[in-house]
């Protein structure tokens, strides 16, 4: 029924179904209504839209004819007879990752013999998926003081990025950390050497995690600087900190963690409907993000409600030998619902450390030597970057915030790319994202939100 009423559709819309046009010469061209119907994945959540543009291109002739489809995936023709090639790219974004559906198909016969009284097409689409909100930076090692008396460590913060050309919209936003805290103390999730979790689909995030009550939107190439500690400008007090008040949100949930070394009041210009709120089922009066390395990771909870499931008990997990102690409280996060993670080791601990992350998730690690005020920064995808015609003439070179790694190499961004002043100068910034904080991430002499 579907097939006859799309087909009806279409002999609606061109009229008679067989017609004739003049050709460049005055002759008569022989036409014949064809549609092309796009078919979606077999158990997607991806379904027929409206205004995806459908390509027929004649290989004898070379013309190519565009048609964009009804509600129902349907793109209706008027076509010369002739041997064509039919393909159609429909892009999305859906809670945080962006959908790429091609589908090509040749040799398709148009002509008095295949028309039959109606002629339907049916291409099917094959969706490629990737991450669309990234994280961009992670600022948790405090810088030293102003004065050399030691090191200040109230000020982290993190930075999500919207990695793609499509608005991103996600509902039920969250923000976890894997546990231990610490890498080097990785080796109680780990049983005869492989992590625990490893075949489970899903990843503990330690002590609480963080939401947001409203849907997180993110224009495209757009960042969003999110207070981990401290929603203040912290300048005021330490020169080499921080100012945090002009961040666009900010975890704060007094009524759950009160410490307010970790959690004063947020600066005015941070909107109260900004403010993250705590999921707890560990022990407490503040979420410790490491300052040596933590893993941290950004999900969302999709349909399910994201305190309702921190909270319940079925959900709970303990680290191996652990069991009911809420020192070591942790939550299961599907790793589906898991929209991008960076495992970091601490400088001096590199070599004792052992992944919190599985490798679908993180295959690597950033190193973060703390007490500098450096931060993790994500690379930049030189080749997408420079692809992009809009980026012509904006782009800035010679970047010069990398840093001495843990062997005495320079840990910097390879592609020479200067992503802030980019940024500043109007271009559309690429991130790498291979699933490797190894080969993504770099060591940044000097945190972004002090530029």
């Amino acid at each position: 029924m579907k097939k006859l009423l799309t087909l009806f559709a279409c002999a609606a819309l061109l009229g008679t179904a067989c017609t004739k046009e003049k050709d460049d010469n005055g002759g008569k061209v022989r036409t014949y209504d064809v549609s092309v119907r796009l078919v979606y994945p077999e158990g997607s959540e991806l379904s027929a839209v409206e205004g995806v543009e459908v390509r027929m291109a004649n290989g004898s002739s070379g013309t190519v004819t565009t048609a964009t489809t009804d509600a129902a995936g349907a793109a209706c023709f008027k076509l010369p007879e002739g041997i064509y090639e039919a393909a159609a790219t429909d892009r999305r974004s859906v809670e945080g990752y962006t959908y790429t559906l091609n589908a090509l198909k040749s040799n398709v016969v148009v002509s008095a013999a295949t028309w039959n009284e109606g002629m339907t097409v049916d291409l099917e689409l094959v969706a490629s998926k990737a991450g669309q909100i990234l994280i961009k930076e992670v600022y948790s090692g405090g810088c030293q003081k102003d004065d050399g008396s030691g090191f200040y460590q109230y000020d982290k913060y993190m930075v999500v990025y919207n990695n793609s050309d499509q608005q991103a919209e996600i509902r039920n936003f969250c923000v976890g950390m894997a546990g231990p805290y610490n890498a080097d103390a990785s080796i109680n999730n780990y049983t005869d050497g492989k992590l625990f979790y490893a075949d489970a689909g899903y990843t503990p995030t330690i002590c609480a995690y963080w939401y947001l009550k409203k849907d997180l939107v993110l224009e495209p190439y757009a960042s969003a600087s999110i207070v981990l500690c401290g929603a203040i400008n912290h300048t005021v007090a330490y020169q080499n900190s921080v100012d945090l008040s002009r961040a666009d949100y900010c975890t704060y949930d007094p009524e759950v963690f009160s410490n307010t070394s970790y959690y004063p009041a947020p600066a005015e210009s941070i909107p109260a409907e900004n403010y993250l709120k705590a999921v707890f089922f560990g022990k407490g009066n503040a979420w410790p993000v490491s300052i040596v390395g933590p893993a941290m990771f950004i999900f969302s909870t999709g349909d399910e409600d994201p305190a309702a499931w921190g909270l319940n008990t079925e959900n709970r997990y303990y680290f191996p030998g652990k069991e009911n102690n809420d020192v070591y409280g942790c939550t299961k996060i599907p790793n589906d619902w898991i929209l991008d993670a960076v495992e970091i080791y601490g400088a001096d601990k590199v070599t004792e450390s052992l992944p919190r992350f599985t490798a679908a998730l993180d295959a690597g690690y950033a190193v973060l030597a703390n007490k500098q005020g450096y931060s993790i920064y994500r690379n930049v995808d030189q080749e997408a970057t420079e692809a992009l015609s809009e980026n012509a003439g904006k782009i800035v070179y010679g970047y010069a915030l990398g840093t001495l790694d843990y062997k005495g190499a320079r840990s910097t961004d390879p592609s020479g790319i200067d992503a802030e002043a980019s940024i500043r100068n109007g271009a559309h910034i690429l991130y790498l994202d291979t699933n490797n904080s190894s080969n993504d991430f770099h060591q940044r002499a000097k945190a972004s939100l002090k530029e």
